[in-house]
């Protein structure tokens, strides 16, 4: 009771194959900083209007070098810029349509919902489904010498165009039901066949399969039918092919094998394919951009035009990052509990109901510390030394990179990729210390170590307004001590007040509920592995944090959160010999005064709980029987 669901991660929407636009805009970005961005679109829509393809050519280009700024692409897509870059996508002249589709998918990249949203509202849907529909249904690259650089064209048409609707999907569903009308899927899938279109191209429709078919039946009966074929690219070991586009490509079929099976049952087939799949993500992790890394930050500061090699090693550290996030996320799936109820709550106010209810307030909530994930995976788990691989994700970025790449567009591009990798890492952490036994976290004093060293990027690493940070870490450390205190860990013998304000600090000041509730469970955590020790110290610390649970069920607005805190104050107080403590603090009496509030709160926030519903039901019932049963408890002293 009380935990917040792990929910299954979509997979990103970024370009696996890394592919930053080729053209150098270090020109064009001059020219906009020496007059107003206003004065400067003004003249780019002018461009755009221009029946000269030069023009048009020069007009896009210019568009997609200022939105890389996230505010700017923002206003471009407000712009109604859909209705006149869109029509280009099907233009005559395939220059034309690369640099159109190139523009449109860093708009709505670097512009986020408010950008997506204008996008598809302009019904950028309508040419770029003729785009794919009109050039790539029947279409089969040339292998005529002389046709190669139009079989180029065509094919980074095809990749800027998918990437773009795998972009605009991610975040939409009518994007998914139009693809779906549409049968987009039946373009894609030709795309599997390697040796007519080339890894590249396969690994760009792979990746936007992966979207497409999220919670997508009918997109899941039409790819069952290649299952066979993603099986085989797991074992993909072609010749004169580099190990960046060959893990890609396995590493994405790995994702669409997931997709498809949803998940791995006991089945001997089935967990021969998780096995295999867990073997290629952790191969995946062990990838390392630290060479191409060095190199950029040198070439950013020396460079007035990057390099073709240059080039070469920002599109290998966006693919490496892009596809060590993707291993991330698939690891994350793979090891989430989908059994928690997803039944709708009952917030029937009478308290008939709660009485009905056969719950016993002291009944043992803490999960198995022994793993609930299949055997065969635990031993590959264990022989891949996997945690370890996730946990090197979630290293900070050099200062001396950050400060260099926030100087250059594409570095700042990286960043924003590196950065959401981190946060990737922390919660398949998240999932991977909730499903494992300790012995394969490599016991307690490192899973200690680890929970350690997170709550230094927390309370001390972190930008306070880095909420995908804070909340992924957060996160981690939540289920790094819950698996503490399911195995009875007394790892905590010199801890003192002092240790415990950065914690109680951070749930006052932080912004971010998801952050303010995953606070109050680590306090919370803290105080039944505390209830172990049992000497005076700890029992100090244990009625420092209860005294603070409850404060804070008194001064947080969000009902959800307030279920998290008045769990974990049952969860503390479950046991018999903290009667003494709760008679002390006037728990019950604290409690009983709450109870109108919170049922007054749940009336009010009822309808935005979303899937904290059940979190929220379920304390609220067992709060009236707790209160009732712990008074008669206190009542004997």
């Amino acid at each position: 009771m009380g935990k917040q669901k792990r929910q299954r991660h979509k997979q990103h929407k970024q370009n696996p194959t890394g592919l930053i636009s080729e053209k150098d805009f270090d020109e064009e970005l001059e020219d906009v900083s020496e007059e107003t961005k206003e004065k400067a679109l003004l003249r780019v829509m002018e461009q755009l209007s221009s029946a000269d393809m030069e023009e048009k050519m020069s007009g896009l280009q210019t568009l997609e070098s200022m939105s890389y700024e996230e505010s700017m692409a923002v206003k471009i897509a407000k712009d109604n810029i859909a209705k006149i870059v869109g029509p280009y996508l099907v233009d005559e002249n395939k220059l034309v349509r690369a640099a159109a589709a190139s523009t449109l998918r860093i708009i709505a990249e670097n512009g986020g919902e408010e950008a997506y949203t204008c996008l598809l509202k302009d019904d950028l849907m309508t040419p770029l489904t003729a785009l794919l529909k009109n050039h790539y249904l029947n279409w089969h690259p040339s292998t005529d010498p002389k046709e190669k650089e139009k079989v180029e064209q065509e094919k980074q048409i095809f990749v800027e165009a998918v990437t773009l609707l795998w972009t605009l999907g991610e975040k939409n569903e009518c994007v998914i039901k139009r693809s779906n009308e549409e049968n987009l899927l039946s373009i894609l899938i030709k795309f599997l066949d390697t040796s007519t279109y080339g890894i590249r191209l396969s690994i760009v429709a792979i990746q936007c399969m992966l979207t497409l078919s999220e919670d997508n039946p009918t997109a899941i009966l039409e790819l069952k039918k290649q299952e066979s074929t993603l099986i085989n690219y797991l074992d993909w070991k072609p010749e004169n092919e580099n190990i960046i586009n060959t893990m890609s490509l396995r590493t994405l079929a790995a994702g669409l094998l997931m997709n498809i099976n949803n998940s791995f049952t006991t089945e001997i087939d089935s967990l021969k394919i998780a096995s295999k799949v867990v073997t290629i993500l952790t191969d995946t992790l062990t990838l390392d951009y630290q060479q191409q890394t060095e190199l950029l930050t040198k070439a950013f500061k020396n460079e007035k035009n990057l390099t073709r090699n240059s080039r070469k090693n920002i599109r290998e550290i966006n693919q490496i990052a892009s596809i060590q996030q993707q291993a991330l996320e698939i690891l994350a799936n793979l090891c989430t509990d989908d059994q928690e109820s997803d039944e709708e709550s009952d917030f029937d106010d009478s308290d008939e109901y709660e009485e009905e209810m056969d719950i016993d307030p002291m009944e043992d909530k803490s999960i198995n510390s022994y793993s609930n994930i299949p055997v065969e995976l635990i031993e590959v788990i264990a022989s891949t030394d996997l945690v370890k691989k996730v946990w090197s994700k979630t290293e900070k970025i050099n200062e001396n990179v950050i400060k260099t790449f926030d100087l250059n567009p594409e570095g700042i591009f990286i960043l924003k990729r590196l950065r959401v990798l981190r946060c990737r890492a922390f919660l398949c952490l998240n999932n991977l210390f909730s499903s494992l036994d300790v012995d394969t976290l490599g016991g307690v004093d490192n899973l200690y170590r680890l929970w350690s060293e997170i709550g230094k990027v927390v309370f001390t690493d972190a930008d306070p307004n880095d909420i995908d940070l804070l909340e992924s870490a957060t996160s981690a450390m939540r289920a790094a001590l819950q698996k503490l205190a399911e195995v009875k860990a007394n790892v905590f013998q010199q801890l003192s007040v002092v240790d415990l304000q950065p914690m109680c600090n951070g749930e006052r000041q932080c912004s971010n509920a998801n952050v303010r509730a995953n606070l109050l469970r680590i306090l919370g955590n803290l105080a039944l592995i505390l209830l172990n020790v049992q000497n005076p110290q700890s029992l100090e610390l244990i009625k420092h944090i209860s005294v603070f649970l409850l404060e804070t069920c008194t001064k947080e607005n969000e009902v959800w959160v307030i279920a998290e805190s008045l769990d974990a104050i049952m969860d503390i107080f479950a046991e018999d010999e903290t009667d003494t403590l709760a008679k002390e603090i006037n728990l019950v009496e604290k409690l009983k005064s709450f109870m109108s509030i919170l049922k007054n709160k749940i009336r009010q926030q009822k309808q935005k709980l979303g899937d904290n519903a059940s979190v929220v039901s379920t304390v609220k019932t067992n709060l009236n029987r707790f209160i009732k049963y712990k008074g008669q408890r206190v009542a004997q002293l």
